[in-house]
């Protein structure tokens, strides 16, 4: 993440230590490198927000249906071709290929 205050809070960090996951902070001053983030960040809203927001026209529990769906799709079936992930899924690089088949 980039150092920004809600990265800082305590609750975030017990969240981390209660999941094992680590924390990593990108490098100050480029931002090219939360790249990735950013670049998911604008498919949910394009594929998922945007869409959602016009069939429900706010309606708070269908915006979190579709969301949960979208992610679903984009973390465990949608295929990505980006330098890192090489035709891989999210979920076989996070869990490895094992984990993902029996979901």
């Amino acid at each position: 993440t980039d150092n920004s205050g809600e990265f800082r809070s305590g609750d975030f960090r017990a969240t981390l230590e209660n999941l094992g996951v680590r924390h990593t902070l990108i490098r100050a001053g480029r931002p090219q490198t939360n790249g990735h983030v950013k670049a998911l960040q604008r498919l949910i809203l394009e594929e998922c927000w945007r869409p959602a927001f016009a069939r429900y026209l706010i309606r708070f529990t269908g915006l979190q249906r579709d969301l949960a769906t979208y992610l679903d799709d984009y973390n465990y079936r949608r295929v990505h071709n980006g330098r890192l992930t090489q035709g891989r899924i999210p979920a076989d690089i996070v869990y490895g290929a094992d984990k993902v088949k029996t979901r």
